[in-house]
């Protein structure tokens, strides 16, 4: 039935940082029924609360392993709202990427699960932030095709005529502007000219 189905962010970071944050709060924002999973630090649970509801469980515990759509940028199938009508879970993964993916959700949680009681999809092959992937998926469950979002395969933040950083990863483009993880600005900033 469409409409039940329930973001799962499992929690890969071993550390808790303002950039993820960030993500997880945004991404929260995004999908209405969020529940973090495999949050062990309290300092980490007490910062998800705020965002949405954060569980000790692992993925596989809380959604008894069945019923779920796994986001796997490795799956060679792609995502579409068809997927959803009999999905109970949407499980991104709460990795925080590398110039070059590395596996990483194939190895915490897509071996993890079998194929027969759950689907493993891609949403192309940009290597996309939590808060994209999140934004992505939602809009393919409110009946967009994947083929019809404009996706970045990165982005130049210019601080001044000289300087500028480059995010390696894809975030989508709604009305002809870059959506952002809010706040990330300012974060990069700090990082950036606190050297």
């Amino acid at each position: 039935m469409p409409g039940r189905t329930k973001l799962v962010i499992e929690n890969r970071e071993p550390a808790i940082s303002d950039w993820l944050l960030a993500e997880y709060g945004h991404s929260a924002s995004i999908w209405p029924d969020t529940i973090f999973t495999n949050v062990t630090d309290g300092k980490m649970k007490a910062a998800l609360q705020k965002m949405a509801r954060p569980v000790a469980a692992d993925v596989l515990e809380y959604t008894g392993g069945r019923g779920c759509i796994i986001l796997d940028h490795q799956s060679e199938v792609e995502l579409g709202p068809d997927d959803f009508n009999d999905a109970d879970y949407i499980v991104v993964g709460g990795i925080l990427g590398y110039d070059k993916p590395k596996g990483r959700t194939r190895e915490f949680i897509t071996r993890r699960f079998d194929g027969k009681d759950n689907k493993f999809r891609n949403i192309g092959k940009v290597q996309l932030t939590i808060d994209s992937a999140v934004f992505v998926a939602r809009a393919i469950f409110l009946g967009a095709s994947l083929g019809e979002l404009d996706i970045t395969s990165e982005v130049e933040v210019k601080w001044d005529d000289v300087h500028s950083t480059i995010l390696p990863y894809g975030y989508p483009v709604v009305d002809g502007r870059v959506l952002l993880t809010p706040g990330l600005v300012d974060i990069l900033r700090q990082t950036e000219f606190s050297a």
